[in-house]
């Protein structure tokens, strides 16, 4: 089926070029809607196709998947955001990475809050990997700015951009190995817990955590005692604060098992 769709947008994207060629703009733009309803449908099918190898860790096969497409999805944001992400977790391609993140972070620049805040993390972790720090600090400056002007709009919003942000970036050093300074990040990141601790947060809290933990039980590690203390202590305000926060975040596929959700 998606080689179908795929013959059918290659088609399309012909007769697009013939009738532009004859500046007969109706009949070229009835061609474009075409197409872009065609790459609508294909679109969902290379993700399917793409979420197979991605789901197994074979990102080098789901860029594979992605550049077969390149001549037809190549301006769609979906695409670019997907490519994006392909590229950040092979751990080698961070620059290729943020050349993809970029244009989607530039068209909302104004409000970067508006923008999902894994893409501002991952594009952060891009540029700390290709020593452009000052870039990513930038990033972030700008991003701590807009939550300030939402909080003074609205002080029990909660704004999760900055903190997921230091948390992908403190989950950088704790895979790096670097565990005391990433936990550390990690910790600094959720304060304070009554405005930062989330669904979304703790997902990456926990992951480092857990991380550390087991590094620590398998002696592969040794981590300062004052951190640990640390460790204990953020994970008793986290209990005092999480009380009445899901783990998991409830959504329309998980009807009738709301009761199942714990809290933090």
């Amino acid at each position: 089926m998606a080689q179908d769709q795929m013959n059918e947008l290659r088609n399309l994207t012909k007769k697009v070029q013939e009738i532009r060629q004859s500046n007969d703009e109706t009949t070229a733009r009835k061609a474009v809607e075409a197409f872009d309803e065609t790459l609508e449908l294909y679109l969902p099918l290379l993700m399917a196709q793409a979420k197979i190898y991605w789901d197994k860790g074979d990102y080098a096969r789901v860029e594979k998947i992605f550049r077969k497409s390149v001549e037809f999805c190549s301006e769609h944001d979906t695409w670019k955001l997907n490519v994006a992400h392909t590229l950040f977790m092979q751990e080698q391609k961070f620059k290729e990475a943020a050349g993809f993140y970029e244009p989607i972070v530039s068209k909302n620049f104004v409000t970067l809050l508006d923008v999902s805040a894994i893409i501002l993390a991952n594009l952060c972790v891009c540029y700390i990997m290709t020593n452009q720090n000052e870039e990513a600090e930038e990033l972030m400056r700008k991003v701590e700015r807009e939550e300030d002007e939402a909080r003074e709009l609205d002080e029990n919003r909660k704004i999760f951009h900055v903190c997921i942000i230091n948390l992908v970036i403190g989950t950088l050093y704790c895979s790096k190995g670097n565990f005391e300074f990433g936990i550390s990040r990690v910790i600094k990141a959720m304060e304070p817990q009554d405005r930062k601790l989330g669904t979304d947060t703790w997902y990456y809290a926990k992951r480092c955590l857990l991380a550390t933990i087991e590094t620590m039980s398998k002696h592969l590690v040794v981590i300062r005692d004052s951190v640990v203390y640390e460790c204990l202590k953020f994970l008793d305000r986290c209990e005092v604060h999480g009380r009445g926060i899901p783990t998991i975040v409830d959504g329309p596929l998980m009807e009738g098992q709301v009761d199942s959700i714990k809290n933090t």
